[in-house]
């Protein structure tokens, strides 16, 4: 049984980004989501990230386009998350929607490793998700959050689950690891950039071996996609995008 490529994630964009470049390159491919990051120090009222976001909504409700778009919280916001406060500007975000309501950021990707951040407390963190019924919540499973995670699952938290053992510091792992959970959306980060993303690719679709993958899977690339500069860069995202979509028509074609 085939895997379902769902989203080729491309996080980093912000307020460096051409927001009309970006908008022409995500057309190009359907199956492209941005994540762009927040916290207190990035995305609060008056600063350049916030209202980098609320330029690209207002932008998109005029042309009535739809985006795949993914929020990562981090910091102080995700620990304040665990603990069931919500940011105003954080809020804000999330209520943003298209005229037909659909949310603007389908998903929001909460950063938090317990040890480094201090550890939720799990019915205040499931009031918090659940408030937010329109929105598809990731998770970053490993070793640090494990049993939180499986708590969540037990209680019927609908995530979406990623690995990325290196936690944003985009460090490529020895193994990819199978999915953890039957019915869960799995998704796959650490060392994805333009040059070995099919390489990887072959690596994650290899692990499925019990048919975890029922929803599918995602790849995200961040440290990748970066310039010199450590901004945004279009042109590795395009060369990401084009060969992850080579590397999947290849790929249905095998089965």
């Amino acid at each position: 049984m085939s895997m379902e490529l769902k989203f080729i994630t491309c996080s980093g964009c912000n307020e460096t980004t051409s927001i009309t470049e970006l908008l022409k390159l995500l057309s190009e491919f359907p199956r492209a989501e941005i994540g762009v990051q927040v916290s207190e120090k990035k995305g609060i009222y008056g600063t350049a990230r916030y209202d980098w976001i609320f330029s690209l909504w207002g932008l998109l409700l005029h042309r009535r386009e739809i985006i795949n778009a993914a929020l990562h919280v981090n910091l102080q916001w995700v620990e304040n998350f665990g603990q069931g406060i919500v940011a105003p500007e954080l809020e804000e975000f999330l209520l943003f929607e298209y005229d037909d309501g659909m949310p603007f950021f389908q998903r929001v990707q909460l950063n938090f490793k317990i040890g480094r951040e201090k550890t939720p407390d799990i019915d205040k963190l499931e009031m918090a998700i659940r408030s937010f019924p329109r929105q598809r919540f990731i998770l970053s499973y490993n070793k640090s959050n494990k049993r939180i995670i499986q708590e969540l699952y037990n209680r019927n938290v609908k995530f979406d689950c990623l690995f990325d053992e290196s936690f944003g510091a985009g460090i490529e792992p020895a193994t990819r690891e199978e999915p953890a959970f039957i019915d869960v959306l799995q998704g796959y980060a650490g060392g994805i950039n333009p040059d070995n993303v099919k390489q990887e690719l072959d690596k994650i679709v290899a692990t499925d071996k019990r048919g975890y993958c029922v929803e599918g899977f995602y790849i995200d690339a961040h440290k990748g996609l970066e310039d010199e500069f450590t901004h945004f860069d279009m042109n590795k995202c395009r060369t990401y995008l084009a060969n992850a979509e080579d590397w999947y028509r290849d790929y249905l074609k095998s089965q």
